[in-house]
């Protein structure tokens, strides 16, 4: 016979399983992101730009979670500090980040990264901007920036792109002076003189442009003109040695990456807002405003286009010697089907 103790114990064990399955179910809200405990732990890197928009889907919407991931986002003020960080170990993972920069690093720090889904940029889907101050003259062009003082977004990407859009005009880069201003300094940097034209992304160029410090140069998309439509203007990036070692998990975060894709395309204004808690609170206000952006998915990219761009950026100069990139294109979650 169970002794008086024993049914007490007996009950409460019943009562503290119940009062857990309760708490769960009622804190498990449909935006709720609750992790398994045998969720696979990672970190991500991200820009606080709108170009990591997939990230920023993938984390709220709980595709991550559903791949059974439990993921810690970390911000980088610019795409160029997230890839050094890449390269260098610190993180294994990061994303978006333009192609020029990803390049670079990977022949300077001789690390192979591999390149999951792609943000595109074309006449429709505007990433970068050329801006000058609002009371310019509608007679400016980009000739007349000759001799000016030009602000660009701190990387190498807007530092080789204005520099292939001045030689275009027949400008020199020697003709100019070419400053980095952080996102958040951008606007006073307009609005106080201290450049003449500003080079940039989102969320810093809408900023400057919703508030009338300045406006677009012209309504023409620059890059994309330049380097052919669709351009592909970044990726996100797996270390290779990290992936190999690793191929369920780069799997998984391929697969949430297509999920965040196929929603950013589809529901552009939803995404956007979902990226809001991400921007500084004074950028927060001009996301509606943000143009939709074109991403595609590992099935739909082409590696012999990235391949193609990365073989035009050694022609132009812009990266000092070839790289082969082919092969770290990840296309239709290919690295599950690597032998481990």
């Amino acid at each position: 016979m169970q002794t008086t103790a024993f049914i007490r114990n007996k009950r409460a064990r019943l009562l503290t399983v119940i009062t857990v399955l309760i708490f769960s179910f009622t804190a498990a809200g449909p935006s709720s992101v609750s992790y398994s405990e045998s969720a696979k732990k990672i970190s991500i890197g991200y820009s606080v730009l709108r170009i990591s928009l997939p990230i920023f889907v993938a984390q709220e919407k709980g595709y991550f979670t559903q791949e059974g991931l439990q993921v810690t986002l970390v911000p980088f003020e610019t795409a160029q500090p997230l890839m050094n960080s890449l390269v260098a170990g610190t993180i294994q993972m990061a994303g978006y980040t333009a192609l020029p920069i990803t390049f670079s690093a990977m022949l300077r720090s001789k690390t192979d990264l591999y390149f999951s889904t792609a943000m595109l940029e074309d006449q429709k889907h505007r990433i970068s901007y050329l801006i000058v101050p609002r009371n310019t003259p509608r007679t400016f062009t980009i000739s007349d920036l000759r001799g000016k003082k030009i602000g660009i977004l701190p990387t190498v990407a807007y530092r080789v792109w204005l520099e292939e859009m001045l030689k275009q005009h027949g400008v020199k880069a020697s003709e100019v002076e070419i400053v980095q201003i952080a996102p958040a300094l951008t606007p006073a940097a307009l609005e106080s003189g201290q450049i003449s034209a500003l080079f940039t992304t989102d969320p810093a160029a809408t900023t400057v442009l919703r508030r009338g410090i300045g406006r677009l140069l012209n309504e023409e998309v620059e890059v994309p003109k330049i380097l052919g439509e669709k351009f592909i203007f970044g990726s996100f990036n797996m270390r290779k040695d990290y992936a190999d070692r690793n191929p369920e998990i780069a799997s998984k975060v391929s697969r949430a990456l297509d999920k965040a894709v196929h929603f950013v395309n589809k529901y552009p204004g939803e995404a956007k807002q979902i990226m809001k808690k991400y921007l500084h609170e004074s950028q927060q206000p001009f996301v509606e405003f943000y143009p939709d952006a074109l991403y595609q998915t590992t099935s739909e990219v082409e590696p012999t286009k990235f391949q193609a761009l990365a073989d035009k950026y050694l022609e132009m100069g812009i990266i000092q010697e070839r790289i082969n990139v082919n092969q770290l294109v990840i296309m239709d979650h290919f690295i599950t089907k690597r032998p481990r």
